[in-house]
């Protein structure tokens, strides 16, 4: 979902850096406000800011910014579509601006501080004036300030889009910890489904009974796993309105407890593998409510534990990107 996980694992590297940021789109581009890329002094590259298109030229930047070791801002303009225009006729039809600032000792140690922030699932803003000023602090949404700033500090609404505050040059970034993904079953078609929701961005739990199913080596890319019975598994797990609940056990009795263990929290996705009238067995009613997902998955007509998983997670992406205020309504 983001790079930005990706970039923080590599802040302790001792090579000299740069952090590209989008601040600022008008029109459509490949990534929008928020979006980093990380350049290393030799060439290696963390992330992407365009479908290739800019990432030469800030590269060239980049070294630059290690040289004389002071941030700048450019503009590529996306929106020509002839092979004179910036981007070699790309059409993105967007102006995009990017923050390009060395990342110093003390930077790193507050942006590694923002790590460990997110994983314990904590949202932070960020405020950062640019070009020129080294000036940024971080605001976590339940903890104290740090970083360096002088003067006021804007006030934060967390639920706000990245970008630049009204006129002043002020640019806000809202870093979200990863969303997590708890699945209720870990038999084959399972193992689909776990490695693309971590790959796109998902911290993943696995949870069995059966310990043979239930293994690091079927599941090398969740982040737990956790092996009992569904009455002990609710008692492990403190599961919070923004978590994604897939049911797939295969196991009618314990899909059930678990799906009733369920009902009356406020999750962000639930879904249940199989038919509806499967799901209304299981709720013993005649009704699925709306906001469960059942059948599971975009409706792309998918066969198979790989296709299923790519309607799974498609689906659970376009939840986790809905505004806020759909969020809530949908509720």
């Amino acid at each position: 979902m983001e790079d930005i996980y990706r970039i923080l694992d590599m802040m302790n590297d001792s090579r000299k850096k740069v952090l590209a940021t989008i601040i600022r789109v008008t029109g459509s581009a490949y990534k929008k406000e928020g979006s980093q890329m990380l350049f290393f002094e030799d060439g290696t590259q963390i992330g992407m800011l365009s479908a290739g298109c800019l990432e030469m030229d800030l590269a060239i930047q980049a070294q630059q910014v290690l040289k004389n070791q002071m941030a700048i801002s450019l503009q590529y303009d996306m929106s020509e579509e002839t092979d004179l225009a910036w981007g070699q006729g790309a059409g993105c039809n967007g102006i995009i601006d990017i923050l390009l600032e060395p990342v110093s000792e003390i930077y790193q140690r507050d942006l590694n501080v923002v790590k460990k922030l997110l994983a314990t699932d904590k949202t932070i803003a960020m405020l950062k004036k640019y070009p020129e000023s080294e000036e940024y602090m971080f605001i976590p949404n339940d903890g104290e300030p740090f970083g360096r700033w002088s003067g006021q500090i804007p006030r934060i609404n967390f639920d706000l889009k990245s970008g630049v505050i009204a006129e002043q040059p002020i640019f806000l970034h809202i870093y979200q910890p990863k969303p997590r993904l708890i699945v209720f079953g870990a038999g084959p078609d399972a193992q689909p489904l776990v490695t693309l929701a971590a790959e796109t961005g998902f911290s993943v739990t696995v949870c069995d009974w059966r310990e043979e199913f239930c293994q690091k080596k079927n599941f090398p890319q969740a982040a737990r796993l956790l092996v009992d019975f569904p009455t002990k598994l609710m008692e492990k797990i403190s599961i919070s309105a923004d978590d994604f609940v897939v049911i797939m056990s295969h196991h009618f009795q314990r899909d059930q407890q678990i799906l009733l263990s369920l009902i009356d929290k406020k999750l962000r996705y639930l879904g249940v593998l199989g038919p509806k009238e499967r799901t209304k067995r299981l709720l013993q009613c005649d009704n699925v409510p709306e906001w469960i997902h059942s059948p599971i998955g975009m409706p792309i007509g998918a066969k198979g534990p790989i296709e299923i998983a790519v309607s799974v997670v498609a689906e659970m992406i376009e939840v986790w990107r809905k505004p806020v205020c759909e969020r809530v309504e949908s509720r």
